[in-house]
């Protein structure tokens, strides 16, 4: 996780997606704010608790249902 880069299109996709669910913060900043917080979120959970990367996946894979 930590060889992950934060990139443009990155920050692009999560601004579209706050234009339509949260139009207030849908800026440059807020979006990479919210994908640094994301990403260390998800290294602390996998270095403490990977079952919870599990239980992650598994509502993930609901959504596609």
């Amino acid at each position: 996780m930590s060889d992950y880069k934060i990139t443009e299109e990155n920050i692009d996709a999560v601004i579209r997606y706050m234009k339509i669910y949260h139009p207030e913060r849908a800026n440059r900043e807020y979006a990479r704010a919210m994908l640094e917080y994301i990403k260390s979120g998800l290294a602390k959970i996998a270095q403490n608790n990977p079952d919870d990367i599990e239980a992650m996946y598994e509502a993930y894979e609901k959504t596609l249902e």
